[in-house]
C-alpha cells in the first residue's frame, strides 16, 4: 500500500513540478526568441544604414566592395544606377535564381520610393523602406531599399538589400529544441527529486505501519498461549476431576487472565502514549519521598526474591520536580522489577537519587549486578515485544515493559537510558533535566 501511494505521490509531484517547468521554458523560450529577432532587426537596420552612408560618400563601387559586404552582412545587394540594374553576379547562394530575386526586388522598390520626389535644387530626396518578398524557390527575405541622391539633376543610386529569413525559422526550432532537452532533462531530475522527497516524507507513515503490524502480530502471539490455557483448564473442568484438580485449574485459568489484563492494560498505555492522550497530573513531587516509598514498597519483595535492595539518596536536599506522581513510581516499579526478574538469585539491586543544587539534572538510578546486557540488546531494549537472551526472559514477561517505562519517560520529558554497571550488570538511567 505504501509503495503504491509513493508511486501516485511520486507522479503527482512529478507532473505538477513539470508543467510548472515547461511554463517557465515557454515564457523563457519565447522572450530569448523575440530578443534574437529584435536583435537580428537591429543588425540589419545597422548594416543598411552603413552601407546607405558609404554609397551616398562613394563615386564609384566594384564588385569585390559588394562580394565583401554580401558576405560581411549575410544579405543580398542589388543596385539600379539612373534605372540600370548594375549587374553583380554576387557571393551568396539563394534557393531562388538571383536575376529573379534582382527584379522582385527593384520592382517592389519602385512600389514604396518616388524618384520624382524632387528637393528645391533639383536634387532627389533620399528616401527608405522596408517591405517582405517570396522567391519561387520558397525562400523569404525581408527587404530594405533606399533612394540615394546623386547630384542635382535628378541622378539617383537605388539600393536594395535581401536578408533571407530562414535564420529566424531555424534558430527558432534550435532554440526549442534545446528547451524541450532542458524540460525533459529538468523533468527527470525532479522526478528523482520527487521519488526522495515523497519517500523521505513518507517513511515515518511506512515505519508506524511496520511497526503497528509487528505490534499486532506480537501481540496476537502472546496472547494465544495465555487463551489457550485458559480454553484446555475450563474445558477440563466438564470432565470429572477431583476437586484438588479442579482448584489447579480454575488458579490456571485465573493466573493466565491476569497476564492478559496485565498485557491489556500496557497495550492500552502504549496505544495512548502513541495518540498523546495518555492522561497525567503534573504536580510538584519530592524525589526522596518517592524513592523511600518505592523502597518501602519494594524491600519485601526483593527480600522474598532472593535479592538485597538498598537505598541511597544524597545528603542535600533534593528539589521538587514536575511529574505524575503515579506514573512515575509505575516507571521506577517497572524498573526495580525488571532488575529482580532478569538477575540471579543472591546479587544485590540499587535504588539511587542523585542531585544536588537547583540547577542540576535529577537523576534515578536502578543498579543490578547480574549478567548485563549485551551492546545489541542495548539498541533494541526498549523495542515493543522485544525480548534478549533466554537468561533474561521468563514466562511473566511480554517484553512490553520497558517499552512502558520508555512511553513513560517521555511523557514527562525525560530521558531514560541503560549502561553497564562498573563490574557487571545493567544500571537504568532516568534523569529530569533543570
Amino acid at each position: 500500500m505504501i509503495q503504491k501511494l509513493k508511486r501516485r505521490l511520486t507522479f503527482l509531484m512529478a507532473a505538477l513540478t513539470s508543467l510548472v517547468l515547461a511554463g517557465a521554458l515557454i515564457v523563457t523560450w519565447n522572450l530569448s526568441q523575440k530578443q534574437f529577432e529584435t536583435s537580428a532587426e537591429a543588425l540589419f537596420d545597422s548594416n543598411f544604414s552603413s552601407m546607405c552612408d558609404r554609397l551616398s560618400d562613394t563615386a564609384t563601387v566594384t564588385d569585390v566592395w559588394l562580394s565583401e559586404q554580401e558576405l560581411g552582412t549575410g544579405c543580398l545587394l542589388f543596385l539600379q544606377d539612373n534605372g540600370s540594374a548594375l549587374h553583380y553576379t554576387g557571393s551568396l547562394p539563394s534557393e531562388s535564381p538571383r536575376s529573379e530575386l534582382e527584379s522582385l526586388a527593384l520592382e517592389g522598390a519602385e512600389l514604396f520610393l518616388d524618384r520624382s520626389n524632387l528637393d528645391q535644387n533639383g536634387a532627389v530626396i533620399q528616401q527608405e523602406a522596408h517591405f517582405n518578398l517570396g522567391g519561387s524557390g520558397g525562400d523569404f527575405y525581408h527587404c530594405a531599399a533606399a533612394l540615394l541622391p546623386r547630384g542635382t539633376q535628378g541622378e539617383y543610386l537605388l539600393l536594395v538589400m535581401m536578408q533571407e529569413q530562414g535564420f529566424l525559422t531555424r534558430h527558432m526550432l534550435w532554440s526549442a529544441l534545446q528547451h524541450i532537452g532542458l524540460w525533459l532533462a529538468g523533468s527527470a531530475l525532479l522526478a528523482l527529486i520527487s521519488y526522495w522527497l515523497v519517500g523521505k516524507a513518507l517513511a515515518p507513515t511506512a515505519q508506524a505501519l511496520r511497526q503497528q503490524k509487528e505490534f499486532i502480530a506480537a501481540a496476537s502471539h502472546e496472547l494465544r498461549s495465555p487463551l489457550a490455557v485458559v480454553k484446555t483448564s475450563l474445558q477440563a473442568l466438564d470432565e470429572t476431576q477431583p476437586p484438588e484438580r479442579q482448584q489447579q485449574l480454575l488458579r490456571n485459568a485465573q493466573s493466565e487472565t491476569d497476564r492478559m489484563a496485565r498485557l491489556t492494560d500496557d497495550l492500552l498505555l502504549l496505544a495512548n502514549g502513541d495518540l498523546g492522550n495518555l492522561p497525567t497530573h503534573l504536580e510538584a513531587v519530592a524525589p526522596d519521598n518517592l524513592c523511600i516509598e518505592l523502597y518501602d514498597q519494594f524491600y519485601l519483595l526483593a527480600r522474598h526474591a532472593s535479592h538485597g535492595l538498598t537505598l541511597t539518596l544524597p545528603d542535600t536536599a533534593v528539589p521538587a520536580i514536575q511529574a505524575d506522581a503515579g506514573r512515575l513510581k509505575q516507571l521506577l516499579a517497572i524498573l526495580l522489577n525488571n532488575a529482580m526478574e532478569h538477575t540471579p538469585a543472591g546479587t544485590g539491586i540499587e535504588l539511587v537519587l542523585c542531585g544536588d543544587g537547583a540547577k542540576a539534572p535529577i537523576t534515578f538510578l536502578v543498579v543490578d549486578h547480574g549478567h548485563g546486557i549485551s551492546n545489541e540488546d542495548k539498541a533494541h531494549i526498549f523495542d515493543r515485544f522485544y525480548r534478549a537472551d533466554t537468561s533474561r526472559t521468563s514466562k511473566r514477561n511480554f517484553g512490553l515493559g520497558l517499552s512502558v517505562a520508555q512511553e513513560l519517560a517521555r511523557l514527562h520529558h525525560a530521558t531514560l537510558t541503560v549502561e553497564d554497571t562498573p563490574g557487571g550488570g545493567a544500571t537504568f538511567r532516568l534523569q529530569f533535566n533543570p
